[in-house]
């Protein structure tokens, strides 16, 4: 009974904090651009991604993903088709120390066909990260906030690997609307904003602060282990020499225990199949 007052004070202190890191930040970052007054590129582009999460235990689960994304070629071209921009495979393992917590890492290759922001075309990138998830709220609704740490190996035009290091801060919000959890037939409401900075370096620029990321956009739930999203995301990069803006366009598909259900399926098959004398 004693610690849900101490529970009340922690969760009001995180609320305080992101939201005062939030307004300052974002006013910083609009005072800068407004005194800058550069010219802004906009880019339109498409993307989607296929997930699966595979439980092992009660404390831990693994993670693949794999995705790819297209891009506009401003000004000649607008359609977010234009040009391959990215395809990407990922694997994640999570552990969960608490009911609250989730602890990540990752390992990915990405195929840079064409990345406007660092001038990248058919290279090669070795990403690994460490991440940490807590769940400030899990009852009606989802509320998180989430900490990433990238270690970026970006091939560079002489066929090198250049390192960096970017941190990623993020706070999202879901909401499920005809329902109190996410399950098969349940519409749902996704809201969230990201701030990037990252270290410097040649392919990079000098810039600390790398990028804003706003996505908003719904999900529905096709079944309990299957679900689609459909979302809209936009990226803020400010830059001395001009301003990018990336409009992105995202239908992603997120399964769990995708494969074991495969394995358990083929197993029936091959059981019934001796069952019949077959």
């Amino acid at each position: 009974m004693q610690q849900l007052p101490i529970l009340k004070i922690n969760q009001a202190f995180i609320y305080r904090k992101i939201g005062y890191s939030l307004v300052l930040v974002l006013s910083i970052l609009f005072n800068w651009n407004s005194a800058n007054g550069q010219t802004t590129t906009r880019y339109q582009q498409f993307s989607n991604e296929f997930a699966d999460v595979e439980s092992l235990g009660k404390k831990w689960t693994l993670e693949f993903n794999l995705g790819q994304s297209y891009t506009s070629i401003p000004p000649n071209n607008n359609s977010p088709f234009a040009k391959a921009s990215q395809f990407y495979l990922r694997g994640w393992a999570h552990y969960y120390p608490s009911s609250r917590w989730k602890l990540s890492y990752f390992l990915a290759l990405f195929g840079n066909v064409s990345i406007p922001d660092i001038e990248q075309a058919k290279d090669f990138e070795i990403r690994y990260a460490l991440q940490g998830t807590y769940y400030i709220n899990k009852i009606g609704y989802s509320l998180l906030t989430r900490f990433r740490l990238e270690d970026r190996r970006i091939q560079n035009e002489a066929k090198t690997f250049e390192a960096y290091y970017r941190l990623r801060t993020q706070l999202k919000y879901t909401q499920p609307i005809n329902g109190k959890v996410i399950r098969k037939g349940i519409y749902y409401a996704v809201a969230s904003d990201e701030l990037f900075v990252k270290t410097q370096a040649a392919i990079t620029d000098k810039d600390f602060f790398d990028r804003n990321r706003l996505t908003i956009g719904g999900g529905y739930a096709l079944t309990n282990d299957t679900q689609i999203e459909l979302l809209y995301c936009n990226e803020w990069l400010p830059r001395p020499a001009g301003n990018l803006i990336f409009n992105s366009y995202q239908i992603n598909f997120a399964f769990t225990d995708l494969f074991r259900k495969y394995k358990d399926k083929n197993k029936s098959r091959e059981l019934h199949s001796v069952d019949n004398g077959n």
